[in-house]
């Protein structure tokens, strides 16, 4: 990877890895010698404390391939009876393959779904893995993934369809499979993003090195919506050039169905292109919404230092929204702060949000070391947020909560944070995905 590659994976990975190959300009990381497996905890929805009701600790580590480089980047709930899914990557055949795992609600594989509650899909000819995961009301489970050809010189989005016991859908698509066209270079762009409509069309986006952010939308057969959507011309497909290297997109929708993308532009290398977070919102078919921010691309510079942001949700009662990922990133001392902030629709900064913070609207937290947030969620109108923490070799799990203005909820873990130490087969974990269960328990997704 060159000195832009800056993705979501690697991040959480450069506080805590000596040894490695994932290199930038200030340092270098990598994949760590040794292995990891799919990590799923669930908490206490109050207290943050683990919950010795799953899996009789309250984590459970799934080693789909032993010796294997194993992880989860997403999870979701089926809403029919709760069990989780964690979507990720494992290696099959020498080439990175999609993978899922599904758990009953007490933490134990679900033997009825793939082969032990395990789903793994290679993609031929391409590397490949899960970034972003939905599950339709009918149970049938989407998900998105980066798929890498040539090494990391062109880039495609995989969406993949199965059934609920976890077979490739043979009424989407072509046997389960699409494939977009190329994103173009993919070397700061490891992850994209997926939304389900409430309508059963389905929406993704990816980025690409040389700056494009790429919308696309397929309707439930896995066809692109060539009719009412995408870029005069390019039906089914809208394309962004943000004039600055494009970091990967995380997706919401509003309750207007308009699509909120949060991600990063510019590049790590020198100082003529500063990496900020970007939040761009198009209209329903495809068009930026140029009420928001004047062009519907609005840029956040955190203390004229590197921050972008990794995940967003929209606030179901104001709409506002609300992004998390990084700030203050320095790879030569190996640090990084998460970064929490909340935007009125129209994209301006939301100055009620961490009023007491440098600049309102913008609420950063420290906790030591090169501090990753990935995922958020929302919990009785507090902000769940995970990802992880480490450096000199070590990294675990980091969950916060926040209360609605901003603030850690001191009544949640130490001071706010929880972060239970890894468990093995790895030394190092993080928390990759979120959600909140419909009692208020709190699931976790990642590697351990």
């Amino acid at each position: 990877m060159n000195g832009r590659a800056v993705q979501r994976f690697c991040l959480a990975l450069m506080a805590c890895l000596a040894l490695a190959t994932c290199s930038n300009n200030n340092s270098s990381t990598g994949v760590p010698v040794g292995q990891t497996g799919f990590v799923v905890l669930r908490l206490d929805g109050t207290t943050g404390a683990l919950d010795p009701a799953f899996g009789g600790s309250g984590t459970v580590v799934t080693d789909l391939d032993p010796g294997q480089f194993d992880f989860a980047l997403a999870v979701a709930l089926q809403p029919s009876d709760g069990k989780i899914l964690s979507a990720g990557r494992t290696v099959f055949q020498g080439l990175n393959s999609i993978a899922l795992v599904r758990q009953n609600t007490n933490g134990a594989l679900d033997g009825t779904f793939g082969t032990g509650g395990i789903v793994r899909t290679p993609i031929v000819g391409v590397s490949t893995g899960a970034s972003a995961i939905a599950v339709q009301g009918d149970g049938k489970i989407l998900v998105a993934a980066i798929s890498f050809s040539q090494g990391l010189l062109t880039t495609s989005i995989t969406l993949v369809r199965y059934t609920s016991v976890g077979a490739l859908d043979p009424a989407f698509a072509t046997g389960g499979i699409v494939t977009t066209a190329s994103l173009g270079p993919g070397a700061d762009s490891d992850t994209c993003g997926l939304a389900l409509q409430p309508d059963g069309k389905i929406v993704v986006a990816g980025a690409s090195s040389n700056g494009k952010i790429s919308l696309y939308r397929y309707d439930a057969t896995g066809a692109l919506d060539t009719a009412g959507f995408g870029t005069a011309g390019t039906g089914g497909v809208t394309v962004t050039d943000l004039a600055a290297p494009a970091m990967s997109p995380a997706i919401a929708l509003q309750a207007d169905n308009k699509i909120v993308l949060v991600g990063g532009k510019g590049s790590f290398s020198g100082t003529s292109s500063p990496v900020d977070e970007v939040v761009l919102r198009y209209n329903t078919d495809g068009q930026l919404d140029t009420t928001f921010g004047g062009t519907g691309i609005v840029t956040t510079d955190i203390d004229f230092k590197a921050n972008f942001g990794n995940a967003l949700l929209i606030q179901p009662a104001d709409q506002k929204i609300v992004t998390v990922g990084h700030a203050n990133v320095n790879f030569s001392t190996d640090t990084s702060d998460i970064s929490l902030v909340r935007y009125n629709t129209n994209g301006t900064l939301d100055v009620t949000f961490g009023p007491t913070q440098t600049v309102p609207g913008i609420v950063t937290t420290d906790l030591g070391g090169f501090d990753n947030a990935f995922s958020i969620a929302l919990q009785a109108g507090k902000f769940i947020v995970a990802g992880n923490s480490g450096s000199g070799g070590l990294a675990s799990v980091a969950v916060l909560r926040y209360n609605a203005d901003g603030s850690l909820d001191s009544t949640f873990g130490t001071s706010g944070v929880v972060a239970p130490p890894p468990v093995g087969p790895s030394f190092i974990s993080s928390g990759n995905g979120v959600v909140v269960q419909p009692g208020g328990n709190i699931v976790v997704a990642g590697y351990d």
